[in-house]
């Protein structure tokens, strides 16, 4: 992906350029696995480095005690990270029930060429893309691509 903003002489994301637009919040409750609720916050916003759009949920309680900003700016240095990766050539967040049918947001990762004619995706829950996992499944991802000719 181009990235809209400035980058080091590394390519490594500046630190101001982990901002990002607030787009919502939406107080929700969370079903549980075993049926009980939790009471959630799901965050919408943009990066303003890649401008692509991004949600996620937090605890209501954390919200509440306005660790929301020092979370936002996390969640969109973690999303910038994932965008500056090579082959990314889109991001975008969805919902989706996981394996306990609790209901999540997943990040939704489009790999490919970079005239976009030969993509696939690769999903990661938003609570987890800080973790390396999600970087290996883009490079899988891109390898298989080429196996198959891109």
């Amino acid at each position: 992906m181009i990235a809209v903003g400035s980058q080091d002489s590394t390519g490594a994301v500046a630190p101001e350029d982990t901002a990002y637009n607030l787009v919502s919040t939406q107080r929700t409750f969370r079903v549980n696995a075993d049926n009980s609720t939790t009471e959630v916050v799901n965050i919408s916003a943009q990066s303003q480095l890649y401008l692509v759009y991004y949600t996620w949920t937090i605890l209501a309680a954390t919200f509440d005690a306005d660790g929301a900003p020092a979370l936002a700016s996390l969640k969109t240095s973690e999303v910038n990270v994932i965008c500056g990766q090579p082959h990314v050539q889109d991001f975008r967040t969805e919902q989706d029930q996981g394996p306990s049918d609790v209901l999540y947001n997943y990040a939704v990762v489009t790999v490919g060429t970079d005239d976009q004619s030969i993509t696939t995706e690769v999903r990661q829950r938003m609570d987890s893309i800080d973790t390396p996992e999600v970087l290996g499944k883009i490079a899988k991802a891109w390898k298989r691509l080429q196996a198959l000719g891109a």
